[in-house]
């Protein structure tokens, strides 16, 4: 019975030891350093117009606090209630010319059904945007083949942008009776196009081109003859991506292109088209991975239906776009809610998010049940270090966040879930124990190392908050401190597996004995 009661007691003794051991150390706050690792933004576009952002506004290294702040916008109003400058760039080579369609039992030339499209299209525009002006190029190639391949490829047909509607019925007419080549040199058009935009001194305007054609380009500048190849090709595409670049927002129609073959003679061997569709998707990209700015493929008889209203809609949006019932998730990780408390510093001036952290998912939600266009929503909240804190946090790389996730409904249609991870991270040190083998209370303090051991006072047993050495506020090290735990873990294990081993030990031994 004797040797049973020591077995057992001795099992208890190392199962509470193992458990201290295991126990993270506390460490007081006046005793840590903090740092800012990496001040990573997280933001995220959601819907057309839906923006997000969370960053750190501040961190203040000597209270170990980090001040976060939380952005909505729907950035319609930005892109859109501002004035507008069109040019309508319009196909009028012989293709266009002389290819005769129906359309609502109609029959007329393709170029007559562009035309039309274009000119209600005018009419819808000035008739509900006041601020708008707009030119009119057609371009193809020169009727004079010496000059094939220069700027006689295209004409601007309005001198100069404009809102009167008599004149550009006018340009329309002109367009109708002009005859052009047989060619199509799409380059030299938007080359042109840009040229009229810059008559207007007009900087805060929203600039558009409208390409409305039947073809590919088969020609470009300084290319007298090219069937088809990347000869043409190329500079066409450049030429879009640099009107991108510029801030020239490019809608282009395209009718009628087939995925029927190539076949001309004297073609010059070329891998890269096969059909007309592969020479259109490598200059002007497929709708969902445009070159520049919006693309349609479209049959004549959607010709009328894109121009007046799809397109119509990006330049005047037909319906106020609004984001509705947003909900907005922020999570933390678990050190993060165990070591730091958490408090608003300010709150949401739209919508409204939850008073305390959530324990059960460690997160805080911002709801928003209306955000129109223009509207920007903010609220900030601080992070601050606890007076004792847990070791298993020092020397690690800590993100203040997990992740967020945004659930919303744009036009009242549901929008996919969007998440980031993206978080500041920081981190926390504390100084070197002491391996000299010098107790506590006869360490030398700093700017005092010649006085005799004897003599140093013994109630300065740890080293002052204001001595602590401290880095300024969004110091990033060269390398990022690695993802491991303190010196705490390896004594914790070290005095774990002791334990074990005296239990074990234990054991056997009264087995022994009891046999």
């Amino acid at each position: 019975m004797k040797r049973y009661f020591k077995f057992t007691l001795v099992l208890i003794v190392a199962l509470l030891l193992s458990i201290t051991c295991f126990a993270a150390t506390p460490v007081s706050k006046g005793n840590a350093t903090m740092r800012l690792v990496k001040d990573n933004v997280n933001s995220m576009v959601f819907g057309k117009y839906g923006e997000f952002e969370k960053k750190m506004i501040q961190i203040d290294t000597v209270n170990k606090t980090i001040d976060i702040k939380l952005t909505a916008r729907n950035n319609q109003e930005a892109l859109e209630n501002k004035d507008a400058e069109v040019v309508l760039l319009l196909d009028t080579s012989n293709s266009m010319a002389q290819r005769r369609v129906v359309v609502n039992n109609e029959t007329m030339t393709r170029k007559e059904l562009v035309l039309r499209s274009a000119d209600q299209l005018i009419d819808k525009l000035l008739a509900t945007k006041e601020n708008i002006k707009l030119g009119i190029v057609e371009f193809a190639t020169s009727p004079d083949l010496s000059q094939e391949g220069t700027e006689a490829d295209a004409k601007i047909i309005t001198q100069s942008l404009t809102s009167d509607a008599q004149t550009l019925k006018s340009a329309i007419e002109t367009v109708k009776q002009d005859t052009m080549g047989d060619r199509t040199d799409v380059e030299i058009g938007l080359e042109t196009a840009e040229k009229l935009l810059n008559t207007s001194n007009n900087g805060n305007a929203n600039k558009y081109v409208i390409v409305l054609t039947d073809a590919v380009p088969n020609t470009a500048k300084g290319v007298k003859v090219d069937l088809y190849t990347k000869a043409s090709a190329d500079p066409t595409k450049a030429k879009l991506q640099d009107l991108e670049k510029k801030g020239i927002n490019v809608i282009s129609m395209l009718i009628n292109i087939t995925a029927d073959d190539i076949v001309i003679s004297n073609r010059p061997a070329d891998s890269t088209f096969k059909t007309y569709r592969d020479v259109a998707y490598y200059v002007f990209g497929t709708p969902l991975d445009p070159t520049a700015g919006s693309v349609y493929y479209v049959t004549d008889q959607q010709v009328i239906d894109t121009v007046t209203n799809s397109i119509y809609e990006e330049l005047v949006p037909v319906n106020e776009y609004v984001l509705t019932d947003i909900v907005i998730k922020d999570y933390f990780p678990q050190n993060i809610i165990d070591n730091f408390n958490f408090a608003y510093l300010t709150k949401p001036g739209i919508g409204e998010v939850t008073a305390n952290v959530d324990k059960s998912d460690n997160s805080i939600t911002w709801t928003i049940s209306r955000l129109k266009p223009g509207e920007v929503a903010t609220f900030s909240y601080r992070l601050s270090l606890k007076n004792t804190f847990s070791s298993d946090i020092v020397g690690v790389n800590l993100p203040t966040n997990r992740n967020v996730s945004i659930d919303y409904k744009e036009n009242n249609v549901q929008g996919n879930r969007k998440n980031n991870n993206k978080a500041p991270i920081v981190a926390l040190s504390v100084p070197q124990p002491n391996n000299n083998n010098i107790p506590d209370n006869e360490v030398p303090q700093p700017g005092n190392n010649n006085i005799p051991d004897n003599e140093i006072p013994k109630d300065n047993t740890t080293i002052p908050d204001n001595k602590i050495p401290q880095l300024k506020d969004n110091t990033t090290p060269d390398k990022e401190l690695p993802q491991t735990g303190s010196s705490t873990s390896i004594v914790t294990g070290t005095l774990i597996a002791l334990s074990l081993v005296i239990a074990i030990f234990s054991f056997i031994s009264y087995r022994k004995n009891i046999i």
